[in-house]
C-alpha cells in the first residue's frame, strides 16, 4: 500500500512538473514570437529608400545593396526559418522535452539578438551617409568662402610675410587639391570619405590663416624689437661701465651673443612656421632680457644704498667704539671691588675682538668702494651682512654692561638686606628685654650668637676687594636663615613664659586644697627660675589640668588677645 502511495505522489509531482515547465516554455515561445514579429514590421525599407536620393555611385550603391540585401536576407530568409524553429519548440514541449525545446529558443533569441545588432548598425550608417552627404553641401560652401578669404589675405600681406609666403602658398594650393579630391569623391558617391577630406581642408585652412596672422609680428620680433632691444641693453651696460660701475659679473657679451644665436634660430623656425616653439623661445628671450635689465637696476639700487649705508655704517662704528671704551673702563672699575667669572672676562675679550675684525671688514669694504674691485650688488651683501653684526655686538654689549651693572646691584642688595637683618635682631633683643625674664636658655643664647656671627661675616665680607658675590649671596642666605630662627625663637620664649607665669598664678588657688598640685607648680616655679620656661609651662599646666581640665586652652587663649 505504501509502494502505491508514494508512486500516485510521484506521478502527481511529474505532471505538476511538466505542466509547469510547459507553460514557461510556451510563454517563452510567444515573447519569441512577438518580437520576431516586431523585428518583420520594422520601417527598413523606409530608411534605406533615404539613400536613393543621392548619386547611387561608388561607396553609396555598395552599401545600399548590402543594407538592402542584409534586409531581404532576414525577412525571406531569417524570420521565416524562425517559424519553424519556434514550431519545434512547443513540439518538443508537448512531448515533454524540455531540455531540447531550451536550447532551440535559445538559438532563436540569439539569432533574433544579432538581428537586432544588425538593423541599429544599417540604420547609424544611413544617417551618416545621409548626414555626411548634407553637411558636406553646407560646409563646401563656407570652406571655399574661408578659402577666397585666406587667399585674399595672403595676396594683400605677402611681402610682410617673407620667406614664408612660398610655403602658405604651398598650403593653398593642397588645400585645393583637397577639394578637388573631395568633389571626386562626391561625384563616386563617396559621401563618408570626403567628409573626412572636408574636415581635414577646414582644419588645415583655420591653421593657415592664424599662421598667416601671427609670421608678420613675429618677424617683426625677430628681425627688429628683439635685436633693438639687446642693442639698447649693450649701449646702457657700457654707460653703466663708464660711470664706474663694475659689471664683470654679469657677463653681458656672452649673454647677447647667445641670444643672438637663439633670434637667428628662431627665425629658422618661423620659416618652418613652427610658430608655437618660436613663440615660447621669443617669451624665454624677453625674459632673460628683462632680467639683465633687473641686475643692471640692482645695481644703481645698490649704489645708492652702499652710498647712503656707508656713512650710516660708519657713524655706528663711532658710537660703538664708544660705548666698547665705556664698557672697557666699567669692567676695569668693577674688577677692583668684584672677582668676575671667567666666563665674563672671556665674553669681554670676544667682544673686543669682534668689534677689531669689524673694523677691519668695514675698512675692507671702503677700499673695495675706492678702488671699485667689487660690484655694488657685491658690496652691498657684504654690507648688509655686516650690519647684522653690527646688531648682534650691539645687543651682546648691552647685556654685558647690564651684567656690570647687576653686579653691583647685587652690593647694594646685599647691604640693604644686611641693614634689615640688625634691625630685626635688634628688635628682638627689645622684645626680650621688654619681657622682664629672668634670665634666656643657653639654647636661645646660642642661636642669636649664630645670627650675630653670620651677620659679621657677611659685613666683613663686603669690605674685602674683590668682592666674591656668589660667596657673599651664600653667607647672606645663611644669615637670613639664622635671623629668622632668632626671631621666631625670641617670640616663642617670650609668649611659652607668659603663659607658665599666668599657669602657675592661676594654680596658686587650688595649692590648699591639692597637695600634688602643690608640688607639681614648686617644681615649675623651680624650673621657671632656672629659665626652663617650657618644662614648667608643662608642669604647672599638668597640675591644674589634672583638677580643671580644660583650663589651659582657655588661659592660652585670653593670653594671646591681650598680647
Amino acid at each position: 500500500m505504501t509502494y502505491i502511495i508514494a508512486a500516485v505522489i510521484l506521478l502527481i509531482a511529474l505532471v505538476v512538473f511538466g505542466s509547469f515547465s510547459r507553460k514557461r516554455i510556451y510563454k517563452q515561445i510567444d515573447r519569441l514570437e512577438s518580437w520576431k514579429m516586431e523585428i518583420m514590421n520594422r520601417p527598413l525599407t523606409e530608411e534605406i529608400s533615404k539613400v536613393k536620393g543621392l548619386t547611387m555611385v561608388g561607396e553609396t550603391e555598395e552599401k545600399f545593396e548590402s543594407w538592402r540585401n542584409d534586409w531581404d536576407e532576414m525577412v525571406t530568409v531569417g524570420l521565416p526559418n524562425m517559424d519553424e524553429a519556434l514550431f519545434d519548440a512547443e513540439e518538443s514541449a508537448d512531448k515533454y522535452r524540455f531540455n531540447k525545446a531550451k536550447g532551440i529558443l535559445r538559438q532563436i533569441e540569439s539569432q533574433l539578438q544579432g538581428m537586432e545588432s544588425r538593423i541599429k548598425a544599417i540604420s547609424t550608417e544611413i544617417d551618416e551617409l545621409v548626414t555626411s552627404e548634407e553637411l558636406n553641401r553646407e560646409d563646401i560652401i563656407e570652406a571655399k568662402e574661408q578659402f577666397s578669404e585666406g587667399k585674399k589675405y595672403f595676396l594683400t600681406h605677402s611681402r610682410s610675410l617673407g620667406k614664408t609666403a612660398a610655403l602658405f602658398e604651398a598650403e593653398f594650393s593642397e588645400v585645393n587639391t583637397m577639394f578637388a579630391h573631395f568633389d571626386e569623391m562626391t561625384s563616386q558617391g563617396n559621401h563618408l570619405e570626403a567628409r573626412k577630406i572636408l574636415v581635414n581642408s577646414i582644419e588645415c585652412l583655420k591653421d593657415v590663416r592664424e599662421k598667416m596672422e601671427s609670421v608678420p609680428e613675429l618677424l617683426v620680433l625677430l628681425l627688429s624689437d628683439l635685436p633693438s632691444s639687446l642693442k639698447d641693453l649693450k649701449d646702457g651696460f657700457s654707460d653703466m661701465e663708464e660711470q664706474g660701475y663694475i659689471l664683470n659679473h654679469i657677463g653681458i657679451d656672452k649673454e647677447i651673443s647667445s641670444m643672438n644665436e637663439r633670434i637667428a634660430a628662431l627665425l629658422e623656425k618661423v620659416y618652418e612656421l613652427e610658430i608655437d616653439e618660436t613663440q615660447k623661445g621669443i617669451d624665454h628671450l624677453n625674459t632673460e632680457i628683462d632680467q639683465l635689465y633687473d641686475l643692471l637696476e640692482n645695481e644703481v639700487i645698490s649704489k645708492q644704498f652702499v652710498i647712503k649705508e656707508k656713512e650710516v655704517m660708519l657713524q655706528s662704528l663711532a658710537d660703538l667704539q664708544l660705548d666698547m671704551e665705556k664698557i672697557r673702563t666699567e669692567a676695569d672699575m668693577v674688577s677692583l671691588s668684584y672677582q668676575l667669572d671667567q666666563s665674563d672676562v672671556e665674553v669681554h675679550k670676544r667682544l673686543e675682538k669682534l668689534f677689531n675684525k669689524l673694523q677691519t671688514r668695514f675698512a675692507m669694504i671702503e677700499q673695495s668702494i675706492e678702488e671699485k674691485k667689487d660690484s655694488y650688488s657685491v658690496i652691498r651683501e657684504m654690507m648688509e651682512e655686516m650690519a647684522v653684526q653690527l646688531e648682534d655686538l650691539k645687543k651682546s654689549n648691552q647685556e654685558y654692561q647690564e651684567k656690570l651693572v647687576n653686579l653691583r646691584k647685587d652690593e647694594l642688595e646685599t647691604k640693604e638686606k644686611l641693614k634689615e637683618l640688625r634691625r630685626r635682631l635688634l628688635e628682638a633683643r627689645r622684645m626680650m628685654q621688654k619681657s622682664n625674664l629672668p634670665g634666656l636658655p643657653d639654647h636661645y643664647l646660642m642661636t642669636i650668637e649664630k645670627a650675630e656671627n653670620y651677620i659679621i661675616e657677611v659685613s666683613k665680607r663686603l669690605d674685602d676687594k674683590p668682592l666674591e658675590i656668589a660667596e657673599i649671596t651664600e653667607v647672606l642666605e645663611n644669615a637670613l636663615e639664622a635671623v629668622e630662627e632668632g626671631y621666631k625663637e625670641t617670640a616663642e620664649i617670650i609668649e611659652t613664659a607668659m603663659l607658665a607665669e599666668k599657669v602657675i598664678q592661676y594654680g596658686n588657688r587650688y595649692r590648699s586644697s591639692y597637695s600634688s598640685v602643690s608640688v607639681r607648680l614648686i617644681e615649675a616655679e623651680i624650673a621657671f627660675r632656672n629659665f626652663q620656661y617650657e618644662e614648667a609651662l608643662n608642669l604647672a599646666a599638668n597640675a591644674i589640668e589634672s583638677v580643671q581640665p580644660g583650663i589651659l586652652k582657655e588661659l592660652e587663649v585670653n593670653l594671646k588677645q591681650k598680647i
